[in-house]
């Protein structure tokens, strides 16, 4: 008999990623389908509508808020026509005159773009592997278009109208991954999406008489494709892969899409793309994938060691010993250790803990934690310590470090375990998938265990 599904979670997982690389390989042979009889607004705005009901009931079984907070309204407003409706209209209208093989690999360049706004946006800066791929990149992607469209304004257009797309999706990806990091992805997306459905669909009925005369078989079975697998079921595929696979190798469904598009191009839409065009559709996607794991590769190669490194871990221990007997706190980037403030005395009003018994960053220490994710040397590591308690990740730290089955920060944890004669050791602690929680990968010194005698736990579960 076979091994049930879920002792190998690695079966479900390739498996969803092979669907979700499909479902957004076919993506554009389907709008592909409803343009060509349906007006681009309202094909587009159909698409949401119908994705909506299904976001809504993942909303209210996983109990997240639909609404946005009155201080997100205009980031709310900004999701929806910015990463919603307008990149979807300019997608529909450009591939009226485009081929949808050609259209993936246009979007794809969200990959690229992505990497070249985040130098204004974020701060990041650019390795010279990653200026390579950007410049190969595009430069195939021009050769490509003038080789494969005829030489017309109209198809001219259509290429500008779908790279404007791929552009506004990469701002605004940016932009919810600077100002949006509070505000749960179903939220992100449901309403947005609800919105901008409503709004295309108006407009569209409105500003075409006989756009009733477009609800062909084809179109309509396009569009309910669109809305209930490309949108719906592609969007759950994507975020539940991106809470258990690394960034890395998710942004690799960019590269394999578009390859699976040109393959349903060409046999639906009878496109013929010469050797030479899938020469540069490989150097094209090959460019992509070379600016995503060029800095990593670099990265290796100078910083070979992961934090914290002997002397990280000696400064780590003096910082435990100087704040004994109440806990230390902060954390360590490959660059260097932050040592913070520990404000958790100044907490009382919602708070039964002291600085002997817990830790709580500074305002100034969250933010810029917080924003070091943006940046190309984030924290890996958060640590604090446990005076007189041992070394463990107790019941409260991980509350606070797990948030509706997932890490709140993509790090891991150390507990320093100190006594009033010295640091004795730490131990480390990094998120488990399988269990949704944190759990012991490592240890320094001569760490002890949880203390039963401790005041800690005198006082309950730290």
């Amino acid at each position: 008999m076979s091994e049930p599904l879920r002792s190998r979670p690695w079966v479900a997982i390739v498996g969803l990623y092979v669907v979700v690389c499909l479902i957004w390989g076919t993506t554009w042979l389907g709008i592909k389908f409803a343009v060509t009889d349906l007006p681009p607004l309202l094909a587009a705005g159909l698409r949401f509508l119908i994705a909506t009901p299904i976001l809504l009931g993942l909303c209210w079984f996983r109990r997240v808020p639909v609404l946005f907070t009155r201080a997100h309204l205009g980031f709310a407003a900004f999701v929806t026509l910015c990463y919603f409706a307008i990149p979807y209209l300019l997608l529909n209208v450009g591939e009226q005159y485009v081929s949808s093989g050609l259209t993936a690999i246009c979007f794809s360049t969200v990959t690229i773009l992505i990497v070249v706004l985040s130098v204004p946006m974020l701060g990041t800066r650019l390795t010279a592997g990653q200026v390579v791929g950007v410049v190969v990149a595009f430069s195939a992607l021009v050769l490509l278009v003038l080789r494969i469209q005829d030489v017309s304004v109209t198809n001219g257009w259509g290429v500008v109208t779908i790279l404007g797309a791929a552009f506004m999706h990469s701002y605004a990806y940016l932009y919810i991954k600077k100002h949006g990091g509070q505000v749960h992805v179903l939220t992100l997306n449901t309403l947005p999406l609800a919105a901008a459905g409503v709004m295309l669909t108006i407009a569209g009925l409105l500003t075409d008489s006989g756009a009733s005369a477009g609800f062909t078989t084809r179109a309509v079975l396009a569009t309910l494709y669109l809305g209930l697998v490309a949108s719906a079921l592609g969007f759950l595929g994507y975020f539940w892969l991106l809470q258990r696979l690394s960034a890395v190798t998710m942004s690799f469904i960019f590269v394999i899409f578009p390859v699976v598009a040109m393959l349903f191009s060409a046999a639906v839409e009878q496109t013929v793309f010469t050797p030479l065009d899938i020469l540069l559709m490989f150097l094209i996607l090959g460019a992509f994938a070379w600016t995503q794991l060029s800095p990593r590769l670099g990265a290796r190669r100078a910083a070979p060691e992961e934090p914290p490194t002997p002397a990280q871990l000696r400064q780590l221990y003096a910082a435990a010993e100087r704040a004994y007997p109440a806990e230390c706190c902060g954390f360590v980037r490959r660059s260097g250790v932050r040592e913070c403030v520990n404000v958790i005395d100044e907490q009382q009003s919602v708070s039964d803990r002291t600085a002997t018994t817990g830790y709580v960053f500074s305002p100034a220490d969250l933010l810029e934690l917080s924003r070091s994710f943006d940046g190309d040397d984030p924290v890996v590591l958060i640590y604090h310590s446990h005076p007189d308690a041992g070394a463990y990740f107790s019941d409260e730290d991980q509350r606070h470090a797990v948030f509706d089955g997932l890490p709140v920060y993509p790090v891991d944890h150390l507990v320093i375990d100190v006594t009033a004669e010295r640091a004795k050791g730490a131990r480390r602690f990094r998120f488990s998938e399988a269990e949704g929680r944190y759990v012991e990968s490592g240890a320094y010194g001569e760490p002890r265990p949880r203390q039963a005698q401790s005041v800690a736990d005198r006082l309950g579960d730290r």
